[in-house]
């Protein structure tokens, strides 16, 4: 403790930034924040899917390492069939499902690449999930049995000999029908929960966000949701993660998992793992400490209170509110209120996102649409660029190069669909920001510009080239000239955001711990939607 003290002492030497939580750097100074997507569902050919190849895998784990630091791949072993006209989901095990497993092992084991990417094996249970819930399986080693055992217990029994775990997900659906039944847990086996997914939310009967996007399965319901698991004094760490089934790892609004870990390894990601350093978002990496009493997120102690909760969030846009969870309720509420331009002669650091897609639509007449690759980039002029942050849903994005000023990237834009990146920055207001959406286009602001507002850039000419090739029809011979905007392919520079919407930190004291064990977790919402969970403190009274 006398070590402790002296070395804090010591930061408060050497570090005097504004705001500085020097606890806060002595605790998670030896962590670094790293992303990945756990729920990744790989499926073999069945009547929707394409054949399972090399080739295939090789695309998945090429288009991952673009945007994410680690991917627990999670093979989808069943198979969609038709039987009499209906359409029908296997349930159990299937000869052709063993083929498969040893090509997935194989491209895991290849692909894992300590220090630069890396790579988990898993699936998806394929045991009586309507009875148990639904769990995916992660193991450490590579090589390892598919195990399709009928019950949880049994599958339990089987991981605890091969090192790997069972991480519930989409649990609010109704128990017995998909949802988590927390009569059958483990915390060792079981040491986080997946919160929000491409179905929703999980996290409680009536908190933010539904669990209706699946409409065959839901709506969610009491008795299996998080806070279900966690009145019941489960440990468990919580995340987040896409449940996509499409081949794209980490689909920005579908969910990504955050962990704190020493280094980029196996090993010692999951070592957060099984010490609940991991937390969840929606899609936006939002960025955050919490901690009580010096204990940090995962972390389970003893204490007759009060406690110190301390917090700190960066975001990706403003943040609306922070809440503190305690024992299933909002024990705390932390609301931002707004922020004024920064003054002149300062160096003012602000996030900006800028998004493309939109475009034509096959539901107004069109054909033959094909996707539009932007080659883009944004140099600061008079400051510095700070960090990069994708937004991307689907294959063909990619941050070519980034310097201490400048970043160059492409989009690869479908009808109808948006990909976006967020950039932070450091420039005097009057510091010149260029962006160039093609070769011919270059825009030039200053950051004072881009705080006041965000703005449009419809690519309209396109548009009226498009519609005189494929329909013959010239600007004259178009009676509403909305047809043009509608089929416009569009870029979105929003509005900056200067840091201190983005960045927020606080502190309490909370005086009533209840008898027995006390949970806390906190709820990030931005004004853009965007939200994030922590993994739980734990105290024990």
């Amino acid at each position: 403790m006398m070590i402790k003290r002296f070395i804090i002492r010591l930061l408060k030497i050497i570090i005097k930034a504004p705001g500085c939580d020097l606890h806060m750097v002595y605790q998670w100074g030896r962590y670094k924040l790293y992303w990945g997507d756990g729920h990744l569902n790989v499926h073999g050919k069945d009547i929707w899917y394409p054949e399972l190849t090399w080739e295939r895998l090789r695309r998945i784990f090429e288009a991952a390492k673009d945007h994410l630091d680690f991917l627990p791949i999670a093979y989808y072993p069943f198979i969609w069939y038709e039987k009499n006209g209906l359409i029908m989901e296997s349930c159990g095990q299937r000869d052709k499902f063993l083929s498969e497993w040893e090509l997935i092992q194989e491209a895991v084991a290849k692909m894992n690449s300590p220090g630069a990417f890396v790579t988990f094996l898993g699936y998806e249970w394929h045991g009586n999930r309507r009875r148990y819930g639904d769990h995916n399986v992660y193991y450490l080693r590579d090589y390892m049995p598919l195990d399709a055992s009928e019950t949880l217990p049994a599958l339990y029994k089987n991981l605890r000999e091969n090192e790997g775990i069972a991480i519930p997900h989409h649990t609010a659906y109704q128990v017995g029908e998909r949802g988590k039944d927390w009569n059958f847990h483990d915390d060792d086996l079981s040491p986080f929960v997946e919160i929000y997914s491409a179905h929703g939310s999980s996290e409680g009967c009536d908190t933010p966000l539904t669990l209706n996007r699946n409409m065959d399965m839901g709506p969610r319901t009491c008795g299996g949701t998080v806070q279900d698991g966690l009145e019941r004094g489960y440990r468990l760490g919580i995340t987040a993660s896409g449940d996509n089934h499409r081949d794209f790892a980490g689909v920005w609004g579908n969910g990504l998992m955050a962990v704190y870990a020493e280094e980029l390894t196996r090993e010692s990601i999951w070592n957060a793992f099984m010490n609940r350093r991991i937390y969840g978002v929606t899609g936006d990496r939002i960025k955050l400490k919490f901690s009580i009493d010096d204990h940090i997120m995962g972390e389970c102690f003893k204490s007759q209170g009060p406690v110190e909760v301390k917090a700190e969030v960066i975001g990706s846009h403003a943040i609306d509110k922070v809440e503190v969870i305690k024992n299933g309720n909002v024990m705390y509420t932390y609301c931002h209120q707004g922020w004024q331009l920064p003054p002149q002669g300062d160096l003012i650091r602000a996030k900006l996102r800028i998004e493309c897609g939109w475009g034509p639509q096959e539901r107004f007449g069109v054909k033959g649409l094909t996707p539009r690759v932007w080659e883009m980039s944004i140099e600061v002029i008079d400051g510095k660029l700070i960090s990069v942050e994708p937004c991307f849903t689907d294959f063909g994005q990619r941050i070519l190069s980034t310097s201490d000023s400048s970043c160059k990237w492409v989009f690869t834009t479908r009808p109808k669909s948006i990909q976006g990146i967020v950039f932070e920055v450091e420039s005097p207001l009057k510091g010149e920001i260029d962006i160039e959406i093609d070769p011919s286009r270059i825009l030039k602001f200053t950051l004072e510009d881009l705080l006041k507002r965000g703005r449009i850039i419809a690519l309209k000419e396109e548009a009226v080239k498009m519609i005189s090739q494929q329909f013959s029809l010239s600007p004259k011979d178009v009676e509403n000239p909305d047809i043009y905007w509608h089929h416009a392919w569009k870029v979105k520079i929003h509005r900056a955001i200067p840091q201190e919407a983005y960045h927020v930190s606080f502190k309490f004291v909370d005086k009533n711990l209840r008898e027995g064990r006390n949970y806390y977790y906190l709820r990030i919402t931005q004004i853009n939607g965007q939200m994030a969970w922590s993994s739980p403190i734990w105290i024990d009274k």
